[in-house]
């Protein structure tokens, strides 16, 4: 997994960053001083906070973390659905906005790959409870499908 995504740089943030400071150094020679600082810092806080971005690999396109909460009694079964057939059948496990069990899924914006990850709350903190379920190919766009009618 962790050679399938990789952190690159941003090339739409740089160009971004770029402009922002052209239009500075412009802002700088028509002596108006406080456009100059202003745009010079926000390219300078967007370039930093923004330069890189987590691409997979093999299609190079951008990846997307997101997790979803549930309640302790449905992990077994979102564990069955996760390891067995996603399809439309499969049975609904309701995601809320805190919950005792944490599925951690790990997106290719172009539904190519994914990863999911099931942990359970001990206070204070998140534990493994079992290893990352990995999804390529067709299961990818089950897994997105399924995570979508899951939300309430």
């Amino acid at each position: 997994m962790e050679h399938v995504i990789d952190k690159r740089l941003n090339v739409k943030v740089l160009v971004l960053a770029i402009t922002l400071i052209i239009v500075s150094g412009v802002a700088l020679i028509l002596k108006d001083y406080s456009t100059t600082v202003i745009v010079f810092i926000a390219a300078a806080l967007i370039y930093f906070f923004k330069h890189k971005h987590e691409v997979y690999t093999v299609t190079g396109s951008p990846v997307k973390r997101e997790s979803y909460f549930f309640d302790r009694d449905s992990k077994g079964a979102l564990e069955n659905v996760l390891h067995g057939e996603l399809g439309d059948n499969s049975l609904l496990i309701y995601f809320s906005d805190n919950g005792s069990g944490r599925l951690d899924v790990i997106m290719a914006k172009d539904e190519s790959y994914a990863v999911a990850t099931i942990y359970h709350y001990i206070p204070h903190k998140y534990e493994l409870v079992s290893g990352p379920i990995e999804y390529s190919g067709p299961k990818v766009k089950k897994l997105a499908r399924y995570l979508k009618r899951c939300q309430r």
